[in-house]
């Protein structure tokens, strides 16, 4: 293993905030340190990841000794400080509901029509900290509304209370500078560059950073309540970086789509490429049973047909899986082949892509979201590019007898060609499991079966750094689908090799992660839960020399949360 350095240990401070005992390292702000205790000051403008601006003023909190008030936010801990905040101090709660009332002096009272209304944090604390009628009785002042800053995000001038959250992330992260603020007062109102719009590759983050209604995304405005959607922590499967998700989702349809605060992957941004594109693992025809190939028109099949037409070519069965397929599901497949086959071959679908300099900030090179777990399962080497390009080329020279195409992203649309689906055609068996009803391969193929998207689907994904992470299911699943752990299983049941229970009545998605975890080599003696891994993630450590596949047998592994 690679030697470890072990970094200086930070100089730290005692003090103690509403009477709780607090250990610090120094220079840590006091939003931050009341976080240890369990204490939440609120806050608008200030972000852990963004410089401080200090202009909200809700995170008044009072420091012994000091003669006035002062802003958590900008105020570092300091040995034998004690401080006081709303729980304990009436002159800090009464200063944080006179801040409250004044930044609603000219918010407009629309909550109910409000697209925010719901996930609010103007809502919360009015709620909390400042629950009681406006004595504002003159004319609000009225500003731009509905008002487009780029393709993806809208501003309510209205609504905006200038905690300029989206000013410094287009400056300190993207370093766009698409927006700023002009006039004074309460005429202040965000605003884009003359001759420009916020069209950055992270431009949907401002939208989650607005701590109001104020940006709100165009493809989603006005399209359902928040509290009429099911909530789910997930994790984007649209390139190798794995951010953290919240998805909501109502009708089975996504709806919604928020980055998830996780300090060792996205921090808090989510690019726009994955949050909008998100939906697109749900195609809108499904493939709803398992049909048949012949004489050019497609017959109703059982899935024992497909598995008795594959069981007797294991041994020379070719996979080409997609990237977006659990942990647990590579492993099954590494499992099958080294039981029931000394031939068989299996490639997952990779290609890389040049990115902008904003992409760079967050986006992988590939569309390939769980490419190092088929690495970490052995089933793929250090090159999956040139593995998945060499297949295709024996499909499209049609060496290859007998294939399983396990996913709709399996072929990337753009590897398919006429060749390709001749190829596909003159195996002797070739069978798909796909959820796309119009995907371009699935009319040459000898059988298709009725498979999931990864939405429907609750699992183990690992990043390109290394990190495992548990994607939960966001939207219902469709009758008769067929997860591909199931469908590996039936077949090497069928092989001779039984390895896992198929019988959906016995064993559902977190039955084979439990298993996977239990069992796998690499894993098996760390004793991991799912809810260990749900946690931020745990990190596996990269061994000083790659193995064949990809991530050493005897990575070490390291449990470490977000902050």
């Amino acid at each position: 293993m690679a030697d470890v350095v072990t970094p200086k240990a930070p100089e730290m401070v005692n003090l103690t905030i509403d009477g709780k005992t607090v250990q610090v390292p120094k220079g840590t702000n006091l939003i931050e340190a009341a976080k240890t205790a369990g204490i939440t000051i609120p806050h608008y403008c200030y972000h852990p990841h963004l410089s401080i601006a200090g202009n909200c003023r809700m995170c008044q909190i009072s420091v012994k000794g000091q003669p006035k008030l002062t802003i958590g936010c900008n105020t570092m801990a300091a040995e034998g400080m004690e401080v006081s905040t709303h729980q304990t101090s009436k002159e800090v709660a009464d200063a944080q509901a006179a801040t409250l009332e004044f930044i609603l002096i000219n918010h407009p009272l629309d909550c109910t029509v409000c697209d925010q209304a719901g996930h609010c944090k103007l809502q919360d604390y009015h709620f909390e900290y400042n629950a009681r009628p406006s004595r504002f009785v003159e004319n609000k002042v009225h500003k731009v509304k509905a008002l487009p800053l780029g393709p993806n995000v809208m501003l309510d001038g209205e609504r905006c209370i200038m905690c300029t959250r989206c000013i410094r992330f287009c400056d300190e992260v993207t370093k766009t500078s698409e927006l700023g603020m002009l006039n004074r007062g309460d005429q202040s109102v965000i605003a884009v560059s003359p001759g420009r719009e916020l069209d950055n590759a992270l431009s949907g983050s401002v939208v989650d950073l607005c701590p109001v209604g104020a940006l709100t995304h165009r493809k989603w405005r006005f399209n359902t309540r928040i509290w009429f959607t099911k909530q789910t922590d997930s994790i984007c499967t649209g390139c190798s970086t794995g951010c953290n998700v919240k998805v909501a989702e109502r009708d089975g349809k996504v709806v919604q789509v928020k980055a998830r605060r996780n300090d060792s992957v996205n921090k808090e941004w989510l690019c726009d490429e994955g949050r909008y594109g998100f939906d697109r693992f749900l195609p809108e025809q499904r493939v709803e049973a398992t049909t048949k190939r012949g004489q050019d028109q497609s017959v109703s099949a059982s899935l024992q047909d497909v598995v008795a037409a594959l069981k007797g070519s294991v041994k020379t069965l070719t996979v080409v899986a997609s990237p977006d397929l659990l942990l647990e599901e590579y492993y099954l497949l590494r499992q099958l082949m080294l039981r029931a086959s000394s031939v068989g071959r299996a490639v997952v679908a990779y290609r890389s892509r040049s990115l902008s300099s904003v992409e760079e900030i967050l986006v992988s090179p590939d569309h390939a979201a769980n490419f190092r777990g088929a690495q970490l399962a052995g089933l793929i080497g250090e090159d999956p590019q040139a593995e998945y390009g060499e297949v295709l080329a024996k499909i499209r020279r049609k060496e290859i007898e007998n294939v399983l195409i396990l996913g709709d992203r399996a072929i990337d649309p753009s590897d398919v060609d006429q060749a390709l689906l001749d190829g596909l055609k003159a195996a002797k068996v070739s069978v798909g499991v796909l959820t796309d009803k119009g995907h371009p391969v699935a009319a040459s193929l000898s059988f298709v079966v009725p498979g999931r998207s990864v939405l429907e689907k609750s699992g183990l994904l690992l990043n390109r750094a290394l990190r495992l992470q548990y994607t939960d299911q966001v939207v219902p699943l469709k009758d008769g689908t067929v997860p591909e752990w199931r469908f590996l299983a039936l077949l090497s049941e069928a092989a001779g090799a039984k390895i896992l229970s198929a019988d959906p009545h016995k064993v559902n998605d977190r039955d084979v992660t439990r298993w996977y975890l239990t069992t796998d080599t690499v894993l098996a003696h760390q004793g991991l839960t799912i809810q260990a891994i749900k946690d931020g993630g745990v990190q596996l450590q990269a061994p000083t020399q790659q193995s064949g596949s990809g991530v050493s047998a005897t990575s070490s592994v390291g449990a470490s949360s977000a902050a």
